[in-house]
Parts: C-alpha cells; sequence; structure tokens
C-alpha cells in the first residue's frame, strides 16, 4: 500500500469529522460493518503502519480509509494494491490543473463524501442503516441508471442521441437552428421540451412537460463558477458540486435524484448521468442538456 493520496481542495477526496463520541478505529469498523454504502463493505488494516479501516477497490485505482485522528475522525482516497500513488497523485493535480478528473478519481471522491456524511450522522447520535446516496435509489434494478451523452451536444449539433450502458440510443434530442429550444423524446415520444429565453441578461431555461411548465432554471451572478438555481414542480432545485468540472448532484426538494459527471465508457470522452430515482430520469437528461449548455456558454465567454 502506497502514501496517501488525498485531495485537501475544497474538501473534495479529503474528509475530517470531530470524534465527539469517542470512536476507536475498532469501535468504528464496527458501526459501519452495520450501514450499507455504494462502494463496498469495510475491513480493518493498515497504511504506514496506522491502522485504519478501509474499503477495498471502492473505483479501480482507488481504497477508501478511514481512522481516527486525535480528537478526529479523517477519511480519504488512497492508491489501491497494485496502483502506484504516485501514478495516482500525478492524475488528480493534473486534473485540477485541467479542470476536470477522470472517472476512477471522481467515483472515489464521492465515496469519501458519502462516508463523510455517514461519519458525521453518528457523531451526531443519529442511527443509520445505509447512506444517503443508497436511500435515494429509487429504480427497478436496486441501482443507479447509467446514461450517457457526448460533451458539447449543444454546441456541435442541433440533433443528438444519449445512450445507456450497452450502447443503444435512449433518448434522442432535437433542436432548433436558434439552439433555444429543445425537444427531448423516448420510444419516439416527446417527453419534455426546453426553452432557453431569448432575451436575458443571465441565461433561463424552463422546462414542459405536454405543455405544462414544471421548472424554472436560471443562472445565478456570480464572478467564480457559474451556479443555477431554480424549482421543479414548486420544489428548489439544488445543484451540489462542480458545474464547470462537470461533476455534480441534482436534488430536488432536498431529495437526490442523481448526478452528472464525466466517463470514458463509449466515448473519449461523455457525461455520465446518473439516476438515483427512475421517476426522474427524463428530468434528470433535461438538467444534463442544461447544464451543459450553460458551461459551454461559460466557457466559450
Amino acid at each position: 500500500m502506497g502514501m496517501f493520496d488525498t485531495l485537501k481542495s475544497g474538501g473534495v477526496g479529503f474528509a475530517k469529522v470531530p470524534n465527539k463520541q469517542g470512536y476507536t478505529n475498532d469501535y468504528l469498523l464496527l458501526k459501519l460493518s452495520k450501514i450499507d454504502v455504494s462502494f463496498g463493505k469495510p475491513s480493518m488494516g493498515d497504511i504506514t503502519g496506522k491502522q485504519c479501516v478501509l474499503y477495498k477497490n471502492a473505483s479501480f485505482k482507488y481504497d477508501i480509509f478511514t481512522r481516527v485522528d486525535g480528537n478526529n475522525i479523517i477519511m480519504g482516497k488512497i492508491g489501491t494494491d497494485g496502483v502506484s500513488s504516485v501514478q495516482t497523485a500525478a492524475e488528480a493535480g493534473l486534473g485540477l490543473m485541467l479542470g476536470h478528473k477522470d472517472v476512477d478519481a471522481s467515483e472515489a471522491d464521492h465515496a469519501v463524501e458519502e462516508l463523510a456524511d455517514v461519519i458525521t450522522k453518528l457523531q451526531e447520535g443519529i442511527e443509520v442503516t445505509k447512506s444517503t446516496v443508497l436511500a435515494a435509489i429509487s429504480t427497478s434494478t436496486g441501482h443507479a441508471i447509467n446514461y450517457f451523452m457526448k460533451q458539447k451536444a449543444i454546441s456541435l449539433k442541433p440533433k443528438f442521441d444519449i445512450y445507456d450502458e450497452k450502447e443503444s440510443a435512449v433518448y434522442h434530442v432535437e433542436g432548433d437552428i436558434t439552439r433555444l429550444n429543445f425537444s427531448v423524446q423516448r420510444d419516439g415520444r416527446e417527453v419534455i421540451k426546453l426553452k432557453k429565453k431569448l432575451v436575458a441578461i443571465l441565461p433561463e431555461y424552463t422546462i414542459s412537460i405536454d405543455g405544462q411548465t414544471i421548472g424554472k432554471i436560471k443562472k445565478k451572478l456570480k464572478l467564480t463558477s457559474p451556479e443555477l438555481v431554480g424549482t421543479i414542480n414548486g420544489k428548489e432545485l439544488v445543484i451540489a458540486g462542480d458545474l464547470l468540472a462537470f461533476d455534480y448532484d441534482i436534488k430536488v426538494g432536498g431529495h437526490l435524484i442523481g448526478h452528472i459527471d464525466t466517463a470514458q465508457t463509449i466515448w473519449q470522452d461523455c457525461y455520465r448521468i446518473r439516476i438515483y430515482d427512475e421517476a426522474s430520469k427524463d428530468l434528470m437528461i433535461a438538467m444534463a442538456i442544461i447544464c451543459d449548455n450553460v458551461v459551454d456558454s461559460e466557457k466559450s465567454n
């Protein structure tokens, strides 16, 4: 096992939670063994002579660790067996410099966030049986549904498809010549329509189903990373994460419905649309298209 592979900037890939309950590493393992998370089961391990709880192969390149460190419980990612820590650290640094990271780094970072949420709740005295991510999954298979969309799809052409993991087209998207109106179709039928406001200081979008507006989204005035706010069926829409790096959660009314990041499963660079709530899959497709449009405009400017 190599040296620590953590990214402390902005809490990405590393987290620290006050040890209010006075856990030991052994008790931490006991508690975590009873809690289901999306990235595996824990076991006791050792990193550079220090006892820790390990989640092996949380992603292809990374393990997730957590341990008691003085008055805190720390957690982070580390290069898994057979993967050089120097390599993973170099890739992480390159990702930060270029403004993106590979799918393994993204999965590991989100596993750390998921674990931090679990441990925070335990330290607050809250009983936990499964993580927030697992609790959010409501699909016929019991697993997240993954769809894939080419990056900059809107800027390249007004017509494109969105694929499943078997590379079969599931959604077809058609935009008009102005690229202000987009029809999202599934099985040959329009399931959602997007419209971008023509005259607006900041981008504004409406989402409609069968002619009825269900959501309004607009970009906030910010000098740094762009941020979108809005409502869906009267409930607050929250995009939590890094929009420019295309690595963020979508929450509606406080409920996590999915996550969007990048992957290299089908094309060299594509967006992975992870759907936790199957009833919201059309909405997740719409959000990916809108966010792609906002990011493309931001980078063009």
